[in-house]
This record gives C-alpha cells, sequence and structure tokens, in this order.
C-alpha cells in the first residue's frame, strides 16, 4: 500500500532527512523514512504474531504504549508501519500515516533541556511544520537497537543529488500538491 503523498518542506539544497509523519494518539510521530519498509492495514497484517509481507517478517510492537500515548484504538485510518533495517525489523499500529516529509537539517530541533529522563532516548528532537509540531522517535529506540551517536546522520540525504517532490526511498509514494497535504494534517489537529 502506497502513501497518500510526499511533499518537500523547504526547497534548501542543503542537507535534508526524510520522515514518514504518522499519529500516534493526537501526537504527530517522524520516523526517518530510510528504515520503512511497507504500511500495510490491519487486515492484510492478519491477527496474531509476526506480520509476514513480502517474503519478510517484522515482529509486532505495542509502540503507542512504549511512548505512553493513549489512543483511540483502530479506525478505519490504523496502519501498521514495517519498520527496519538489516538487523533488525519491527511492526506497529499508528492512527494514521499522514505522508513523507523532507525537512531540512536546520529545522530539527533538540529537546529542551527540561527533559532529562528516558524521553531523551526514545526521542532524538522535534521539527515544526504548518500545521503541527512533530517529534522524532529514535530509529534504534524503536527497533530495540543499541543507541548510536548523532543517529539522525545515518538518514540525511543531499537534495542537491535530486529533484525536490520526487521521492527515492524505495517506497511505493503517490506525488501530491502541497495544498493537500494541508487538508490531510489540518483534519487531524486537536
Amino acid at each position: 500500500m502506497g502513501l497518500r503523498g510526499h511533499k518537500a518542506a523547504t526547497l534548501s539544497f542543503g542537507q535534508t532527512v526524510r520522515f514518514l509523519v504518522a499519529l500516534i494518539g493526537p501526537t504527530h510521530v517522524a520516523f526517518p523514512a530510510h528504515w520503512v519498509r511497507g504500511i500495510i492495514t490491519p487486515a492484510e497484517a492478519g491477527h496474531d504474531g509476526p506480520v509476514t509481507w513480502a517474503n519478510s517478517s517484522y515482529d509486532r510492537t505495542d509502540l503507542a504504549a512504549r511512548f505512553a500515548i493513549a489512543g483511540p484504538g483502530q479506525t478505519a485510518e490504523t496502519r501498521l508501519i514495517l519498520y527496519g533495517n538489516e538487523q533488525k525489523s519491527r511492526s506497529f499500529s499508528v492512527e494514521q500515516a499522514l505522508g513523507l516529509v523532507d525537512v531540512d537539517r536546520a529545522q530539527i530541533h533538540p529537546l529542551p533541556t527540561q527533559f532529562r529522563g528516558g524521553e531523551r532516548e526514545r526521542l532524538l528532537g522535534f521539527f515544526i511544520d504548518e500545521a503541527y509540531v512533530a517529534l522524532i522517535a529514535n530509529p534504534f529506540w524503536v527497533l530495540e537497537l543499541p543507541t548510536r551517536n548523532n543517529p539522525l546522520d545515518a538518514f540525511v540525504l543531499q537534495l542537491s543529488d535530486r529533484q525536490v517532490g520526487v521521492p527515492d526511498s524505495g517506497l511505493p509514494v503517490e506525488s501530491f500538491v502541497h495544498e493537500d497535504a494541508m487538508q490531510i494534517s489540518a483534519g487531524r489537529m486537536r
């Protein structure tokens, strides 16, 4: 299943990071998109056990519970994100997959200093879009891998190496115009 869209958050020709933005409960969470292997409906995943998709297996994890975010439960927009690298893979449920966004590295902010506990392990920072603030999930924490210094460096893209708006992550993505992205995002703001 493809995403509904992709947009460039900036038109600069510097370093960017591509994120999949999803809703977990009322919270916008951004996942470095390089490790997104697919997005499927709960019906496509089956009921119990690991999710098998495209000859790969993804252990299920309750990411909302790990983040301590309460959600509304399964809806028509609920999706399972298949996430992994060469070492490990996981699947987790989100209330809605909003789409891909390219964020200029300069627009990524670290967590404020008052965050000193486990959230520093779970979150790498945040970025601000026109319609929301997205918390950036640490992909190494999501996959329960050893933490790295500067983990976003592994996901940096050189925007000048490709055309803006042309996905190159290998995900089946349909392009849409900027106005459609705002309609999708603004429809779920709380």
